[in-house]
């Protein structure tokens, strides 16, 4: 165990004065690192009523005690003596008002910070615990609750209720029936629960931990606390996202670990394609074999570059590869990494999960280990080599005439990792320079495609017809250089359309200063005040030093807009009304080619040579090509100095 741990639990847990002596309370535990604890071996312990730490809860602890302050010892208590009862806390009954809403009891009263911290447990996402499960709260942020306790200090209040769920039902003693005629409310006293984790905080933990780096006199201040009565983790999980999402945003990470636990039964098919998803990544989370063991990155608990994968990515590609199932026709159809049961699908994908990464991460141990500056351990890679399973399983399952659904599980791994070899080989063998290159690209949906292909190049090698069609249509345009050539073409088309337009506003209204201090053609010749604010805060994006002119930032549905204004498209209508091919005649706008252009020009948003373009975008790129050069040559023959224009001399976009 770690020293500064041992003596912050050591002095949490130490008695301050012999002559306040309790009776004392003795916690027996194993603390280990690196130990995968068998399930004999945990059975024994708990029998024995010995509590087991392990790194993960460990490194929660750290976590906790450094963000929590002083009435920490608090939740380190609740951890250690759930259930048992707490010294002096007798008799702490308070007038309260007992209701239902939503059909559950609830009981609203003021208590103090000191009574209440005692008997408080928060639900942690970061610690997970079986019987807390669906774990649900963020970790505390040490700067808020420091904040609320100045505010406190100086005479600040909390006029909202902290709510809590009492996990068992307090004494409760109605005052006379003839002043409690209400017949939704009753009037009385409620006595607190004297034991340790009997409130569990919904709502409101910073404001009751805001009173922990507070001196003594302040713990008797009070507090509004609305408290149900033994409601379950599920129902506490809903009022929590509930709120949250009605006010600061829950970070994804959390919501994405709750579908396990609150939709994991849901009737609609996707609802329950990302539950089972989000239990299989939680599960490889959770187990110290597993190479993704502390290698996801957890709300409020430090884990520098090793914990550089997330949850919300790995279930999204776990969901868009089909392997837990995909849905057809509102039906949810399995997929191969799917069982019979919920159980037996989260032992069969993680178990196949685990050994295929598991040769992945033993091709290069240091590479997997780095995280992001090595380009295999990371979100985009993850994401990708789950399509390739996919693929790799389509594949031998047509060409070798296999069933994977009633293969052994450990058959169907050994399968992924035979087919994957050259993978495997490439990132044991190929140079730093050589990785990045390849991989060091791939952000966002685009880049996950990237990296999917170049896997499937790997395979390729091995098995010549391997790939979808998709995949052979990259190769092909690949090979013939196409791809590249029409991503050039779309960059300079887009250049030289925002040029002519920019041109001629200043050909038709002039460079001159209006008193505004916005030039005459910017503020004449563009009414769309959407696209001029638009344009500036793209160009905010960039250095002072990398900025363009803001026009340069409009993008082609703008300068759509512009040319077809009433007052400019006398200017632009030689130029920009192009009929497409088969476009029904006798329109007054010609336009559409621009949408259909700015829909391609999606494609090559970030340069990369890995695009794949349909022969009808080849057809029109060409086609565009030819109508709009030969009709800019001819408006533009006799204007003088119009080549000298360009927004974009100093390099593009």
């Amino acid at each position: 165990m770690k020293a500064s741990t041992y003596n912050s639990l050591y002095a949490m847990l130490s008695i301050k004065s012999m002559v306040e002596l309790p009776p004392l309370k003795i916690v027996w535990m194993y603390i280990t690192n690196n130990i995968i604890w068998s399930t004999p071996d945990i059975e024994r312990a708990v029998s024995g009523n010995i509590v087991i730490v392990t790194e993960n809860e460990l490194d929660y602890f750290e976590a906790f005690l450094k963000h929590m302050g002083p009435a920490g010892k608090y939740q380190i208590l609740s951890e250690f003596l759930k259930g048992q009862k707490i010294h002096g806390l007798d008799n702490v009954t308070l007038p309260a008002i007992k209701g239902k809403i939503g059909g559950e009891t609830f009981y609203s009263f003021v208590c103090t910070p000191r009574a209440l911290l005692k008997i408080a447990f928060v639900n942690h996402q970061a610690l997970n615990h079986p019987d807390g499960r669906p774990a649900y709260q963020r970790m505390i942020t040490t700067n808020r609750i420091k904040e609320i306790g100045k505010y406190i200090e100086k005479g600040g209040y909390f006029p909202t209720n902290i709510l809590v769920n009492l996990i068992e039902s307090p004494r409760w003693d109605a005052i006379s029936s003839k002043q409690n005629t209400d017949p939704n409310i009753k009037f009385g006293w409620i006595t607190l629960p004297k034991k340790y984790r009997s409130a569990w905080i919904i709502d409101g933990q910073h404001r009751l931990y805001g009173y922990s780096y507070l001196e003594d006199e302040y713990l008797d201040q009070s507090l509004f606390v609305l408290a149900f009565e033994k409601l379950s983790t599920h129902k506490e999980a809903d009022l929590f996202i509930t709120i949250n999402n009605k006010q600061k945003s829950v970070p994804k990470s959390i919501l994405v670990s709750l579908m396990s636990d609150l939709k994991i039964d849901s009737k609609i098919p996707k609802e329950r394609i990302s539950a089972l998803s989000s239990g299989i990544v939680k599960m490889l989370n959770a187990e110290p074999s597993s190479v993704f063991f502390k290698r996801f990155k957890i709300e409020g608990v430090a884990g520098g570059g090793l914990r550089n994968l997330t949850m919300p990515e790995f279930v999204n590609g776990l969901t868009r590869s089909g392997l837990v199932g995909k849905v057809v026709l509102n039906t949810l159809v399995p997929g191969p990494l799917a069982a019979g049961t919920d159980k037996e699908t989260f032992k069969k994908a993680t178990r196949i999960l685990n050994l295929y990464f598991e040769e992945i991460c033993n091709a290069h141990p240091e590479r997997w280990d780095n995280g992001n500056p090595s380009y295999i351990a990371v979100n985009p890679g993850i994401r990708a080599h789950l399509l390739l399973i996919d693929e790799i399983i389509r594949y031998r399952g047509f060409k070798d005439e296999l069933e994977f659904d009633s293969m052994p599980t450990d058959e169907i791994a050994s399968i992924l990792i035979e087919s994957t070899t050259p993978v495997r080989s490439y990132i044991k063998t190929a140079s730093d320079e050589q990785i990045k290159e390849d991989f060091s690209r791939k952000f966002g949906e685009g880049g996950v495609k990237e990296y999917y292909w170049r896997l499937c190049e790997l395979v390729a090698s091995k098995y010549a017809d391997f790939g979808s069609e998709d995949f052979r249509d990259y190769i092909q345009q690949k090979k013939d250089g196409r791809a590249e050539a029409a991503h050039l073409d779309i960059i300079k088309l887009t250049e030289d359309i925002t040029d002519y337009v920019i041109a001629n506003l200043k050909h038709v209204y002039g460079e001159k200063e209006l008193p505004s201090g916005e030039k005459a053609y910017w503020a004449e010749g563009i009414d769309n005040r959407r696209a001029k604010e638009k344009a500036y805060a793209k160009q905010q994006d960039y250095s002072p030093q990398d900025q363009l002119p803001k026009e340069a930032y409009l993008d082609l549905v703008d300068l759509k807009d512009i040319a077809k204004q009433k007052n400019n498209w006398p200017h632009f209508e030689s130029i920009f009304n192009i009929p497409m091919p088969d476009e029904q005649k006798g329109k007054k706008y010609y336009l559409d080619w621009l949408l259909t252009f700015n829909e391609l020009r999606r494609t090559p948003g970030h340069k990369s040579s890995l695009r794949v373009y349909s022969e009808e975008n080849y057809a029109f790129i060409d086609w565009l090509k030819h109508e709009f050069y030969s009709r800019l040559e001819e408006a533009t023959a006799e204007w003088e100095g119009y080549a000298d224009n360009s927004l974009f001399k100093m390099g593009r976009r």
